[in-house]
């Protein structure tokens, strides 16, 4: 198939040798070239995003550190240098470590998965160049070689010996001119074990594809052969692999292969070449021990006009596959659509199920085809794969459960070799199944069991390889949370609310929780520092249990949490300083509880923040935010702090905020001032002057008159009165005299 023109990313003056790309942030894709640079691309941008000056040799391969993708390998001569991508300093860079054991020119470096070590091929080797290395990740002191020895060897590198060796060179099946050289070699990582067993991709010259399976080959006595000699064999684990010519493989040499990180991981083997193709294979059909049809093993073929030097995948949402050709420039192909496609017509197109899970199933369904409907009988839901030759239940959910619906071991039995997912909404007659498979990844429960007491923590606890669990208004008998949890070591998103769940929170989580929610049960006891140790945690919800004492200063370690609700408990205290370091936050739910102090002015620089709630708690002083700040959030609410009030010069009384404005001296008023009050009642007074009319005029003109009146009368007789005095004094003087 041609592939329309892809984007070129510019960045090397001269051939692109290798290139990575990032697992922890997609889209991210580091090469190197002859030029001795390397150069990081983000697929979202145009242009290179900086470079760095490794040296004048030319840069033969790269690397990650595991688990901290901000350090960076890379190999060129006979050294190995580190980089921190954070130490770009006035435009140069300054590696951090240098590392200098290999005799020869280094061919490929790569880390082991715990980041304690570092292999290298290079040219060195004591009969023919060793052009590749990998770790192999399930046995942790072993390493996989392959070389232009035409031999792929499996060494234990704690006792510096080889366990076993393979060697194509006899192996007749590829181009006869082209020798069998090893050119690349590709172990799946860990979470794709499952899919693809433990085995091995094996880029050759002579332009075959070997997928080999490590343990079989550990477990036969002696040096083995090339493919030829084992692929009769159609038992998966000791079946070997050969991609050639005559199942559409390669014309010429294989330069380099990769597992797929797009879509389902590991799904997918991709092998480029010098005959100017690169070839994506279905690596589920060609370990399928069943599958005799070799028309299926190659999913697509892309035609390119250069040959391909190296390539790898990313898990971004179009440019999925990215190659370094001879040229300088690097070219992503956009693969997500024309997979799509692809899956739509292979489903369209798909197998019967499987006759022994069909069997299990009618006691659910009278259909011929369950995969493919909907059925009435209690809103069934089932969903399978596109696995070949028969199909298989990957998913059951129930709704709306009928009083008659059961399910007996004998239903869930055979399915649970398959089934991931089980779901049960509003089935509150509905018995629990007494054996769940142990294969379910996910588990949810919602308003059912009510009849048999929901569930036990004992019960949930056998659900060992679960990454989501959800209960929702289920009883939850347990005597802790560490009772359900105990085992669940990939439990990634934890529901168990309104489920009347006691205890305290655990000392310890396992570290892969991004979702916690816990609300409206009865936990007590503080909120432990376990839960700050959860650094991919995004969100948490505690609201509504009977939590107290402080919360941690160390909230602030959750620098991912977009949602923290800690809402009607008794939780008391400050607000951490520590939670504006939570830049992500978006929704912050503290209502209902004890807590003290003043409101934190550090809400209003957190930019992500739209819901903010601190009512109902003891918060005193005054608000330390603007309206504008206010305005800009979705949900704000502050009542319920009698000690709390705000500075009206700031704040408008139409915000509504429920609390009090403050006096001169920053507290609550909590009535108006008397010359305010006075000043007010005689604007009322005047306002009912001028709405009563004339009669009411007229009534107080007549009480006034009256009034006066009064005051004149008894001034009239108290003058009287003493002038009467002064007259009897007078005349009883002018008696005397007449005498």
């Amino acid at each position: 198939m041609a592939m329309a023109e892809p984007r070129k990313l510019r960045g090397h003056k001269a051939t692109a040798t290798c290139c990575i790309s990032s697992r922890d942030r997609p889209g991210l894709v580091v090469t190197s070239g002859e030029d001795g640079c390397v150069c990081w691309f983000d697929l979202r941008c145009k242009d290179v995003q900086f470079t760095i000056d490794v040296g004048t040799e030319p840069v033969s391969s790269l690397c990650f550190k595991t688990g901290n993708e901000d350090i960076l390998y890379a190999s060129h001569g006979n050294e190995i240098k580190s980089f921190d991508v954070h130490m770009l300093s006035a435009g140069s860079w300054k590696p951090l470590e240098s590392y200098s054991y290999n005799k020869d020119e280094v061919n490929q470096v790569v880390c082991n998965g715990r980041s304690s070590f570092l292999a290298s091929a290079d040219d060195s080797g004591d009969v023919k160049i060793c052009s590749s290395v990998q770790f192999i990740p399930w046995r942790p002191w072993e390493v996989i070689t392959g070389g232009l020895d035409a031999k792929l060897v499996l060494w234990d590198f704690s006792k510096g010996r080889s366990q076993k060796i393979i060697d194509f060179s006899s192996d007749n099946s590829g181009q006869c001119l082209n020798p069998a050289f090893v050119h690349s070699i590709a172990v799946p990582e860990m979470d794709m074990v499952g899919k693809l067993d433990k085995i091995c991709a094996v880029a050759r010259g002579d332009g075959i594809v070997d997928l080999i399976n490590i343990e079989s080959e550990l477990s036969r006595k002696g040096a083995s052969k090339g493919c030829g000699s084992s692929s009769s064999s159609r038992n998966n684990v000791a079946k070997r692999v050969c991609l050639d010519y005559s199942v559409g493989g390669h014309k010429a040499a294989v330069s380099c292969v990769a597992f797929s990180q797009f879509q389902e991981k590991g799904r997918f083997l991709i092998s480029g070449g010098n005959d100017k193709t690169v070839k994506i294979w279905d690596c589920v059909r060609c370990l399928d021990s069943d599958n005799n049809d070799n028309r299926d093993l190659l999913h697509l073929n892309i035609d390119l006009s250069k040959k391909v030097n190296w390539l790898c995948t990313n898990q971004s949402d179009s440019e999925n596959l990215v190659v370094c050709d001879t040229t300088r420039v690097v070219k992503p192909q956009p693969l997500f659509h024309l997979f799509f496609l692809l899956l739509i017509a292979t489903v369209s197109s798909s197998s019967p199920l499987d006759p022994k899970q069909l069997k299990a199933l009618k006691i659910l369904t009278a259909t011929k085809d369950p995969c493919n409907n909907h059925t009435n009988h209690s809103s069934t839901t089932i969903t399978c794969d596109d696995a070949s030759p028969f199909r298989r239940v990957t998913s059951l959910s129930f709704a709306s459960c009928s009083s008659s619906l059961s399910l007996p071991s004998k239903t869930l039995k055979p399915l649970s070799t398959s089934l991931l997912s089980l779901s049960f909404l509003n089935c509150p007659s509905l018995s629990p199944p007494k054996h769940l498979p142990i294969s379910l990844r996910s588990f949810s429960a919602v308003s059912s069991f009510h009849r048999h007491h929901g569930l036990s923590g004992v019960y949930l606890a056998r659900l060992v390889n679960l990454t989501h669990l959800s209960i929702f208004s289920v009883p939850v008998s347990a005597s802790g949370l560490y009772v359900v949890l105990g085992n669940m070591r990939n439990i990634t998103s934890l529901t168990i609310s309104s489920s009347n769940l006691p205890g305290k929170i655990p000392k310890a989580f396992h570290s892969n929780l991004t979702y916690i929610d816990l609300s409206n049960n009865i936990l007590t006891g503080p909120l432990r520092p376990s839960i700050t140790l959860l650094t991919d945690l995004k969100s948490l919800n505690l609201s509504r249990n009977s939590l107290s004492g402080e919360i941690p200063n160390k909230i602030g370690d959750l620098t991912l949490l977009k949602n923290l609700s800690l809402a009607s408990n008794r939780f008391s205290g400050p607000v951490p300083s520590s939670v504006s370091s939570l830049s992500q936050l978006t929704h912050l739910d503290l209502c209902g509880n004890r807590l003290n102090g003043v409101v934190p002015s550090f809400f209003s620089g957190m930019k992500s923040l739209r819901h903010l709630n601190l009512a109902d708690n003891s918060f005193r002083g005054v608000l330390p935010f603007n309206e504008s700040f206010i305005k800009n959030l979705e949900f704000f609410q502050v009542r319920g702090n009698s000690g709390l009030c705000y500075n009206n010069t700031v704040l408008s009384w139409k915000l509504n905020l429920g609390i009090a404005p403050c006096d001169k001296y920053g507290l609550p008023l909590s009535s108006p001032p008397q010359k305010q009050k006075e000043e007010e009642e005689e604007e009322e007074d005047d306002y009912d002057d001028d709405d009563d009319g004339d009669g009411d005029g007229d009534k107080k003109e007549e009480k006034h008159g009256s009034t006066n009146k009064v005051v004149l009368g008894v001034a009239i007789a108290l003058s009287s009165f003493v002038f009467f005095i002064v007259f009897l004094i007078l005349l009883a003087k002018w008696s005397l005299l007449l005498k």
